[in-house]
């Protein structure tokens, strides 16, 4: 389970300084994963909750990752249900109308939370 929470701090980390640093390439990456379509991403959403949750007991505050869990199963339910596109509309405003410092202040709460998730590993 350790590994599991390693590998979504170190994601978390590298995802958030490449969009703190590289804003516009990081925006085009995340451009071809919304094209992918909203039920792979809807998979990928309730496969990472799950993860979350399951390797929960391994971490400092398993509460705390249980909850983000959770909304990354809402998220996938989401993607799935997409009533009248809102996850489109939400995906599009933040790749494209969205400016840089809203792109690059979420970068740093990914990389905060990274490092949060890093050091509470037990």
């Amino acid at each position: 389970m350790k590994i599991i929470l390693y590998a979504f701090s170190l994601t978390f980390i590298a995802s958030g300084v490449c969009m703190i640093l590289y804003t516009a390439e990081s925006r085009n990456v995340f451009k071809r994963f919304v094209q992918m379509g909203m039920k792979a991403l809807s998979i990928v959403a309730f496969l990472a909750g799950l993860l979350l949750i399951v390797s929960a007991s391994a971490s400092h505050y398993p509460w705390f990752l249980r909850v983000i869990g959770i909304f990354s199963l809402a998220e996938g339910a989401m993607l799935l249900i997409n009533p009248q596109d809102i996850m489109g509309r939400i995906y599009a405003w933040y790749l494209d109308e969205a400016s840089e410092q809203t792109f690059r202040a979420t970068g740093i709460i990914t990389v905060i939370f990274g490092t949060a998730l890093i050091s509470w590993i037990v």
